[in-house]
């Protein structure tokens, strides 16, 4: 196993979780659309921007390496893990929320126009997101909406209630639909021996040795950890860049 990769995923996760009392207003939906509405390109406009553009060709690698939201669930699995619930339909709610999202920037976008100049400290005038009692409110709401759908299961935030992650679905779809060369997943069914090992270390509980037996490795719900290549025996899993078959 390639311990040395996951030891380094799993500290940056844990590092960008403690630091999002600082951090947190890069992330804000509510800034992006504040901003937008006044004309303003916030920071965090163009973070999401971003990680919807990287995603055409790193898939959803922000979620499995740098979202301050997987890593408070990582350290909170830590503790106890409990195998997800399959909870049919739930899964349309984080698709809802990013779409309300988007519609949301899409109207104060028609209200004020393009974007006249770009702010990263929009509303985070000293650089540090929590000076305020609302802000700390927000920050400890944000915490128990990431740790509540624990209750269903391991990582029940990413599969059931995440909107972020959706900038990275979305654009890990368009990349296959466009043929853009990115990274993947890929397996060689020959040296797979249905062992299971991948599949009990995907934190995502992700069906893996039977993508790997089939040689179908997509799914828009893998974030790119890389877990499952680094616990394989046989070197049946791999990763790489090329373009969708």
């Amino acid at each position: 196993m390639n311990t040395r990769r996951q030891r380094l995923r799993r500290l940056l996760l844990a590092a960008f979780f403690l630091v999002l009392p600082i951090t947190l207003n890069y992330y804000s939906p509510y800034l992006m659309l504040s901003g937008t509405a006044e004309g303003i390109a916030s920071f965090s406009l163009v973070f999401w921007l971003g990680v919807f553009i990287t995603s055409l060709v790193l898939g959803r690698s922000f979620c499995g390496w740098a979202c301050p939201f997987n890593g408070l669930q990582q350290l909170w699995e830590s503790v106890g893990i409990r195998p997800l619930r399959t909870i049919r339909g739930l899964p349309i709610v984080k698709y809802a929320l990013w779409t309300a999202w988007v519609a949301g920037l899409g109207a104060a976008l028609a209200s004020a126009g393009l974007w006249s100049r770009f702010d990263a400290l929009y509303l985070t005038e000293h650089g540090v997101s929590l000076t305020e009692a609302g802000n700390l409110i927000t920050y400890f709401m944000l915490v128990g909406l990431t740790l509540a759908p624990a209750a269903l299961g391991r990582r029940g935030f990413c599969r059931y209630l995440c909107p972020f992650g959706v900038w990275g679905i979305v654009g890990e779809r368009l990349g296959h639909a466009l043929r853009i060369p990115r990274l993947m997943l890929r397996a060689t069914p020959d040296a797979c021996n249905a062992c299971g090992k991948c599949t009990r270390a995907c934190p995502m509980q992700l069906p893996v040795a039977e993508m790997a037996s089939s040689g179908k490795m997509r799914t828009t719900e893998c974030f790119m950890c890389e877990t499952c290549v680094d616990v394989c025996p046989r070197s049946a899993l791999g990763v790489g860049f090329g373009r969708a078959r």
